[in-house]
């Protein structure tokens, strides 16, 4: 018996062994696959809609607040007031956002809820799948973000739109289809002010004033797409309301940011805005060596990557209200500087991926005990660490390689580098 039983363990270990090599083979094929990539953005969406509508209104908030704006607009109501008999917290966003929203207001929740949330997954899909690089990089940024976008679809937040927009106004860029890259940073503000950061990128591509011109006619048209529905009265009374809602908003916060780091090292620290005005500096001192550049040779491919990925990462780590829930930005930002990194610098990529995966991403699943989350991941900011680290070794490369260009190793010097 005890022989059998030997005898069997040997068996069944054999048929794994040879048949494992087999089945990871397959594995590997079938994740490959777009049409994979793209049914399992579609179900996460769903489901996760499908998942919090019967979990009850409570658990969408956020969806609660962008369909009823639209109802409120039309009633000629305030839409940037509390309304604690509909939804808890308020409306902030751009008045066109409430038109962009319209369709879901009519909808019953058992299906917009879905359809807003598989929209959004699809839309980054879509966003990832315009990048002018290889198959194999789109296929690592869109499983690298997976878990991140997961996660942000759990609060029916706009942040996976807002990276998807960032990313749609490069590749856009990179094909020469300027008017319409000059949209989607203005799609952004009118969903997150913070959004308009991407519409820097136009300043390493030919043709600027066409970009610029372009930007203008679009911010007309966004500025008073509500007007026919209201009338000129209502519409300059709903955009006195936005910028006094906006206004009586803003305080001071730490967030899930670089002031949040510091805060924590330095209970005694309060100049918030004094390291956001170090960080502004930053970036306007690496745009100016690379715009400066631009006018006597166009930036590779790989630079205006780097430089995208830092935008990605920037705009999360000095933003004061920076969530948990915004990093499916920042993470794609992350995931942009990796798969460039990994290359020529093989080893230090795949650390910064190890990184962000399990300090950044994985705290935020199932995956993680609740009580590791509640008590250290979340207190202590550790989501914040490895993007921070990301941005502080990008912005280090950035400049040395705009000062020093004779003397910095780059990318695309390096024998058998492309990122096409």
């Amino acid at each position: 018996m005890h022989k059998d039983r030997i005898t069997g363990l040997k068996t069944v270990y054999f048929c794994f062994n040879s048949y494992s090599p087999h089945c990871m083979k397959n594995s590997k094929t079938f994740f490959a696959k777009e049409g994979t990539v793209l049914v399992s953005f579609l179900l996460m969406g769903l489901i996760v809609g499908i998942q919090h509508y019967f979990m009850g209104p409570m658990h969408y908030n956020n969806y609660v607040i962008f369909r009823q704006s639209f109802i409120h607009l039309l009633a000629g109501t305030n839409p940037y007031v509390e309304y604690p008999a509909e939804y808890f917290d308020i409306f902030l966003y751009h008045p066109s956002f409430c038109l962009f929203f319209s369709p879901f207001s009519y909808l019953p929740d058992w299906l917009g809820l879905p359809l807003w949330t598989a929209g959004s997954a699809l839309v980054l899909f879509y966003a990832i799948r315009q990048l002018p690089v290889t198959y194999s990089q789109k296929l690592f940024c869109w499983w690298f973000v997976f878990l991140e976008v997961l996660f942000a679809l759990h609060y029916q937040q706009t942040n996976p739109l807002i990276a998807a927009l960032g990313i749609l106004t490069f590749a856009f860029l990179e094909k020469g289809k300027i008017g319409w890259a000059a949209l989607f940073p203005l799609l952004a503000f009118c969903i997150k002010g913070y959004g308009l950061i991407f519409a820097a990128m136009f300043l390493f591509y030919p043709r600027p004033w066409r970009y610029i011109f372009s930007s203008l006619g679009w911010l007309m048209i966004l500025t008073f797409l509500p007007l026919p529905l209201l009338g000129w009265s209502r519409f300059v009374e709903v955009y006195q309301q936005w910028a006094a809602c906006l206004q009586a908003d803003y305080k001071v916060n730490y967030g899930f940011s670089i002031m949040g780091l510091i805060k924590l090292v330095w209970p005694a620290f309060e100049s918030v805005s004094t390291v956001q005005g170090v960080g502004l500096l930053l970036l306007a001192l690496t745009w100016s060596i690379y715009f400066l550049k631009s006018l006597y040779k166009p930036l590779s491919l790989v630079t205006k990557l780097s430089l995208l990925a830092y935008l990605f990462l920037w705009v999360i780590l000095f933003n004061h209200a920076a969530e948990s829930q915004t990093y499916i930005i920042a993470v794609q930002g992350a995931a942009f500087y990796i798969l460039l990194e990994k290359e020529w610098r093989p080893h230090w990529a795949y650390t910064c991926a190890l990184l962000v995966l399990v300090l950044t991403i994985l705290p935020a699943t199932d995956l993680c005990p609740p009580l590791w989350r509640r008590e250290f991941f979340y207190p202590y900011l550790i989501k914040v660490i490895p993007c921070t680290l990301v941005w502080f070794v990008l912005q280090f490369e950035l400049i040395n390689r705009g000062l020093h260009q004779r003397k910095y190793r780059t990318p695309e010097n390096q024998p058998g580098y492309s990122v096409l």
